[in-house]
């Protein structure tokens, strides 16, 4: 599966140096949100596409499809809020074999999941949803909620108005190996400083 992941100057360099990349969580942008969301999806990767290599925590993020016209996601809209205005960017595209990556809706990920919401597909169902969900004792608020939060996996571009899915797939998967990398593309952010 074709993938691109836009990592910073030192990952790409410790890529090419010690032959392969992981994630640590602590050191990535991801360590500023809740760890409980990062765990649940590091559960769903070991029920769906097998357990880590050993050692390994958190995934490898990528882009599976950046919006809807277009896989590849664009520097021109990247640069201005990736990262320090200066910094050094690659943009790696990367392919990783199907089994070994997880796809979900990067929308429903930062939007809803991240914020510890339930996934909806109607204004209607999310008044039903909120309802039920109001009605649950705290440990099961936590087993409806991480069940709900699957709908995170269905990637299909849908629209109704209220939803919006599809347009932009995100993949993880377990680790990065140079020989992963078919080609890239080094940038330097315009964000502020």
């Amino acid at each position: 599966m074709i993938l691109w992941t836009i990592q910073p100057e030192h990952v790409f360099r410790l890529i090419y140096k010690r032959g392969i990349y992981r994630c640590d969580f602590f050191k990535s942008g991801m360590k500023n949100f809740a760890e409980s969301q990062y765990n649940w999806l590091v559960e769903q990767m070991k029920k769906r596409i097998g357990p880590p290599p050993e050692s390994v925590t958190y995934p490898v993020w990528a882009w599976y499809r950046w919006s809807r016209t277009k896989k590849r996601p664009d520097l021109r809209a990247i640069r201005w809020y990736w990262g320090q205005k200066g910094d050094k960017f690659y943009r790696l595209e990367v392919d990783i074999p199907d089994s070994e990556v997880l796809l979900s809706d990067f929308e429903s990920w930062a939007g809803i999941i991240l914020n510890n919401g339930l996934l909806s597909y109607t204004e209607q169902e999310d008044k039903e949803l909120d309802a039920v969900y109001e009605s649950l004792s705290p440990e099961e608020k936590n087993e409806f909620r991480a069940k709900n939060w699957e709908r995170v996996f269905d990637t299909a571009i849908f629209d109704n108005g209220w939803t919006n899915r599809g347009d932009t797939t995100q993949a993880t998967f377990w680790e990065l190996r140079r020989e992963n990398i078919r080609q890239f593309t080094p940038f330097y952010t315009e964000g502020k400083r």
